[in-house]
């Protein structure tokens, strides 16, 4: 009975050891980290809850990331207008000057080519990028070259990149003016010019019309143009071109290839087949060719930008920035210091430009001003749950080093204990031995 009782103690000591010991160690660990949670034995509940929230956080700091980018964005574009402003500035100050009467057109001639460089400059802001983004939002222009390619497929081909982009509007190029032209010379840098290209042009039945109703009518049938007039699309041109016939349509544009005094100018017919497709040749010229005529080995592509969406929660859901662009002065665009009455007309017209750039700005500081309130809300709730997960993790320091403290007194007893039994163990052992 008594070796019994003796070995029952011994492992109740050994049990009480061992546990005090696990607990020590378990305070020890944490007071070392600062954290409740350093394994998966600790708190199954409460590691399931911290890494829910940890992603959370994550998230929502990537999303702070993205204003802040957005934020810079904006910033960038507010300088660069502020530049243009000034330039804008100096190009009014320059056509006031050339409507001196007591200047003669030799200072006039100064006068504007110093307000051409300046024009220049703007035109290369213009054209300025943030982060590989334009920084302001214009129509844009690309030759796609797909090799041998008929009206119809390089539609299809189009309308497929619109698809898959969310921050453009593809669709083949409408031209519907000198000016457009124009801009699509400088972003191309004449590469029109050599290139067979399809244009968003025809005048055959894509909307329900009765066949053969709208031939020689010639529609920008892409774009926002395509959606006019009901779908049908906006109507430029009426009739053929033989015999330099045909007509425009008033206030709009046409670059048909045609020269005086020829008998089969365009749009025409090749041998009695009807050519229901626009395209631009070399010299910027327009020709029509049948749908299916696989000569042309690539289409211009007209993209406009969408308003830019800017994330706001870690969620998916954002906003909209309104797309900036400017009031600008084209290459091929009339405007001189040359004469008083040309710098008038230029005054009035820099100024007109300038007011332009004043409200873009406003547009850029009310977009700043959204995502600096949506980057405000998005810390706002990183604070808040950062102070979540610390009430998770962090450890409560005075009661752990107190916990630890009472594991040390209680493994100091039961060593002290368990050392002491020992000794009666032995000297029981002893005495039997001897009364034995």
């Amino acid at each position: 009975m008594i070796i019994a009782d003796t070995n029952s103690f011994a492992s109740r000591l050994s049990r009480d050891l061992s546990s005090t010991q696990s607990e020590r160690e378990k305070h020890t660990r944490e007071l070392s980290s600062g954290l409740k949670i350093n394994g998966s034995v600790d708190d199954v509940g409460a590691i399931s809850t911290q890494a829910v929230h940890r992603s959370e956080l994550n998230r929502l700091r990537r999303v702070g990331e993205t204003l802040q980018n957005g934020l810079s964005y904006t910033n960038s574009q507010q300088a660069a207008l502020s530049i243009v402003q000034k330039i804008y500035g100096r190009m009014s100050t320059l056509a006031t000057m050339a409507m001196d009467i007591t200047k003669n057109d030799q200072d006039r001639l100064k006068y504007d080519n110093e307000f051409q460089e300046l024009r220049e400059q703007v035109l290369e802001i213009d054209l300025e990028r943030f982060n590989d983004q334009d920084l302001f939002r214009n129509t844009k222009y690309e030759v796609i070259n797909t090799g041998s390619i008929n009206w119809i497929n390089a539609r299809a081909h189009v309308a497929a990149a619109n698809l898959n982009d969310p921050n453009y509007d593809h669709y083949l190029a409408t031209i519907t003016s000198s000016e457009e032209q124009d801009e699509i010379n400088r972003q191309l840098k004449d590469s029109v010019a050599g290139t067979q290209m399809w244009l968003g042009g025809s005048d055959s039945e894509f909307n329900g019309e009765t066949p053969g109703s709208n031939e020689g009518n010639w529609r920008w049938v892409e774009g926002p143009e395509g959606l006019e007039d009901g779908g049908k699309g906006k109507l430029f041109w009426q009739g053929k071109g033989e015999d330099t016939g045909g007509t425009l349509v008033p206030g709009m544009y046409e670059n048909w290839n045609r020269r005086p005094g020829a008998n089969n100018d365009e749009p025409n017919q090749f041998f009695g087949v009807n050519e229901d497709g626009l395209q631009i040749t070399t010299q910027e010229k327009w020709n029509d060719l049948h749908l299916f005529n696989n000569g042309p080995t690539a289409y211009l592509r007209e993209s406009d930008p969408s308003d830019l969406n800017m994330q706001r929660d870690p969620h998916g859901d954002s906003f909209e920035l309104q797309r900036i662009n400017f009031k600008r002065f084209l290459p091929s665009t009339n405007i001189d210091l040359k004469s008083i009455a040309n710098a008038q007309d230029a005054l009035s017209r820099v100024m007109a430009a300038e007011d332009d750039v004043s409200d873009k700005l406003a547009l850029v500081g009310s977009n700043a001003s959204r995502i600096a309130s949506e980057f405000e809300a998005i810390q706002s709730q990183v604070v808040e749950k950062e102070k979540t997960l610390s009430r998770i993790e962090d450890l409560d320091v005075a009661a752990a080093a107190t916990s630890l403290a009472r594991a040390e007194i209680r493994m100091q007893a039961t060593t002290f204990v368990f050392t002491q039994a020992n000794k009666l163990f032995n000297q029981r052992n002893y005495v039997e031995e001897l009364l034995n």
